[in-house]
């Protein structure tokens, strides 16, 4: 299922977007994405996101 992004994802989908750049940048070091981790949690709360949702689990 898709649905909009609610608060309480924010954790998860932060996990995956961390740990997405981190292999699919890896050009860039690590630490730059883990330097903007918790800016990118707020910015993503103020956008209007959509996350993919399989079994209750978020996956994208």
């Amino acid at each position: 299922m898709i649905r909009e992004l609610q608060k309480a994802d924010i954790n998860k989908v932060a996990d995956i977007w961390l740990d997405t750049n981190v292999t699919a940048h890896s050009f860039i070091s690590s630490q730059y994405w883990q330097n903007n981790f918790e800016l990118v949690k707020e910015l993503l709360l103020q956008a209007t996101v959509y996350v993919y949702e399989q079994n209750q689990e978020i996956q994208g």
